[in-house]
């Protein structure tokens, strides 16, 4: 019962963290812009500011806490199965130490590359939202000239463009889960090469 009070105390503590830090963001966000000179909002496109605005709120609210659990699990699950390995088959340490190493050898391209795909992903949504707010201002012109089809295709292209970075967003992401079962597999066949 204790476990499941502390569970639920953790994930109410970790959607108040989440919420708190949503609405700091917000606010700074909302004051830097209403701060910002003229001259920002003529160089800067609409769109790109509302992306902006909805991203950075939707990571802190959807993602962030996810991430940190994910992280903090991920790191604990690597000494408790260390922790096994040196203790049950002690001849294995070595080379999980090495798996260990290129781990951290591979980890920063890939989330250097990860980074660069969400940045563009980020960008090619920015249109979509311009297109969008542009759509909504000239409505009445939209439907006066019959210009329905014409809007929503443009606006499916763009869509589209977006999701196209999203794809290999998601196939970068499946690499490095095939990384990870690779160097499973070699190490249960190292395992049964010493037929312990």
């Amino acid at each position: 019962m204790a476990g499941a009070f502390s569970v639920l105390a953790y994930i109410a503590l970790g959607y108040y963290a989440s919420l708190q830090a949503s609405r700091s963001l917000f606010s700074r966000l909302l004051t830097r812009l209403t701060r910002a000179p003229s001259r920002f909002f003529d160089t800067t496109p609409i769109g790109r500011i509302l992306n902006r605005f909805t991203t950075d709120i939707n990571i802190i609210d959807g993602a962030l806490q996810g991430s940190a659990r994910a992280a903090l699990s991920g790191v604990l699950n690597f000494l408790a199965s260390f922790t096994v390995i040196i203790v049950v088959i002690p001849t294995l340490a070595p080379f999980t130490l090495v798996i260990a190493w290129l781990y951290i050898r591979i980890a920063p391209r890939f989330v250097q590359a990860q980074r660069d795909l969400r940045r563009l992903e980020s960008v090619s949504l920015s249109p979509a939202f311009a297109g969008f707010d542009e759509l909504l201002r000239g409505l009445s012109h939209v439907r006066a000239f019959a210009m329905e089809s014409r809007y929503q295709d443009r606006f499916y292209e763009k869509v589209d463009k977006f999701q196209s970075f999203d794809h290999v967003y998601v196939r970068h992401a499946l690499y490095l889960q095939r990384l990870v079962l690779t160097s499973s597999l070699v190490a249960c066949q190292w395992l049964a090469s010493l037929e312990i």
